[in-house]
């Protein structure tokens, strides 16, 4: 049972989550899968990110790896301990300040650094929270992408900071934000207590590890790229093939992939013959049209229509 995009919507993920506990109870379905962005609601006030993902973590307690979760590009700013902003609106510090305050902390940062960007089934068809970026022409560097190692971006940021000098490093970053003092950044943005939290240096890092060049060339458009809006349908219909024949790599041939991310009219769009954009509340116009994808992951899926013919609903 594939859904995607909740962002912060309790009702909606209750229930896909008890749509879920029903179908496996009656051996219907094996795995729930979350396609990304979990969190991040567009009001702070109708914001339950944090209960959902402590939720999941107590669902794995029963389901174990039966419950997985996607890193959807609204996950990856809690990763590097960087901001997320859409214009004005910073999406990051509410939770950041909630998650400050949780018992679950730790787990939860755990869990955020595992995810997995894609899924791929022996039904052929792959799982990824965005698309297909631009660069998955040149099999190199997608491969690159499906050996990701965050803690080495994040291992070299702290290597590059330890040879300089910190206060100055802070002060560079306070210039390139207004002139803002850094703890006034670092506790808006990380809600930490001062500069003597172990964490007050993590805004800083995340900004220096995500200005390597491997992570603009490859994680930042792997999470954000806006496909068929970006590059035009027949270059979207080039780079989804190419991301399906490097997931096929020693494995069943992939010839469909599912995705969310983008808000669409409806719980669907057949984007090209191999790409099926799924909403299944926040990105589903309207969101009563959101849907989920249920579909036997060990038995090949022979088109389009059959994927479609599997959609469900839960509103």
């Amino acid at each position: 049972m594939v859904v995607t995009d909740l962002h912060g919507d309790w009702d909606a993920y209750e229930r896909y989550r008890d749509r879920f506990a029903r179908l496996h109870d009656g051996g219907q379905a094996d795995y729930l899968i979350f396609m990304g962005d979990l969190i991040h609601a567009e009001k702070a006030k109708n914001d339950k990110s944090l209960e959902i993902v402590s939720d999941i973590l107590a669902l794995r307690l029963t389901y174990g790896e039966a419950v997985i979760v996607l890193c959807g590009n609204h996950e990856l700013p809690h990763i590097y301990n960087i901001t997320l902003a859409r214009g004005d609106h910073h999406f990051t510090p509410d939770f950041e300040k909630a998650l400050s305050q949780s018992e679950w902390r730790d787990e939860i940062t755990s869990l955020f650094h595992s995810l997995p960007f894609y899924i791929r089934t022996r039904a052929g068809v792959s799982l990824t929270h965005a698309g297909a970026p631009a660069f998955t022409v040149e099999p190199k560097r997608t491969v690159e992408l499906f050996k990701w190692n965050h803690q080495r971006l994040l291992d070299w940021a702290t290597q590059l900071m330890s040879q300089e000098d910190i206060v100055s490093l802070r002060q560079g970053y306070s210039q390139l934000n207004h002139n803002l003092p850094y703890e006034t950044l670092a506790k808006y943005f990380l809600a930490v207590s001062g500069p003597d939290d172990p964490r007050y240096d993590d805004l800083l890092r995340g900004f220096i590890a995500t200005s390597h060049p491997e992570f603009e060339a490859l994680l930042w458009p792997a999470l954000f790229t806006r496909c068929e809006q970006e590059y035009g349908l027949a270059d979207h219909r080039i780079f989804v093939d190419a991301l399906l024949r490097a997931l096929s790599t020693e494995f069943s041939a992939q010839n469909f992939l599912v995705t969310g991310h983008i808000t669409i009219k409806g719980g669907h769009e057949t984007v090209t013959r191999q790409h099926l954009r799924l909403a299944s509340a926040h990105h589903a116009t309207p969101r009563r049209a959101g849907q989920y994808l249920l579909f036997d992951t060990a038995c090949p899926v022979d088109g389009m229509g059959t994927l479609v013919n599997q959609l469900g609903t839960v509103f």
